[in-house]
C-alpha cells in the first residue's frame, strides 16, 4: 500500500489592519499567476494539497503578514 503525501497549511493573518489582510491575499494571487498555479480559495485559514511548492508559496507569505505553520501529513 502506497501513502501519499500531502501539505497542510495553517494561517492567521490579523482582522485588523484589513490592509494586511488583502495585501497577503494580492501577494498569494501574484505568485501563483507567476507560477501558473491555479487555486480555488475556501475563505478558511486552511490550505490542504499535495503540491509541495503551493504549501511552501503560501506558508512564506504567511510568515510575512501573521501566523502560520506547515505541516506534512500522510493520507491512509
Amino acid at each position: 500500500m502506497s501513502e501519499k503525501n500531502v501539505w497542510i497549511v495553517e494561517y492567521d493573518i490579523p482582522v485588523e489592519p484589513a490592509s494586511k489582510r488583502r495585501a497577503f491575499y494580492r501577494a498569494v494571487h501574484r505568485e501563483l499567476d507567476a507560477k501558473k498555479i491555479k487555486w480555488k480559495w475556501t475563505g478558511r485559514s486552511v490550505i490542504v494539497t499535495p503540491n509541495k511548492d503551493l504549501a511552501q508559496i503560501i506558508h512564506n507569505l504567511a510568515k510575512q503578514y501573521g501566523k502560520t505553520h506547515l505541516y506534512k501529513a500522510a493520507k491512509v
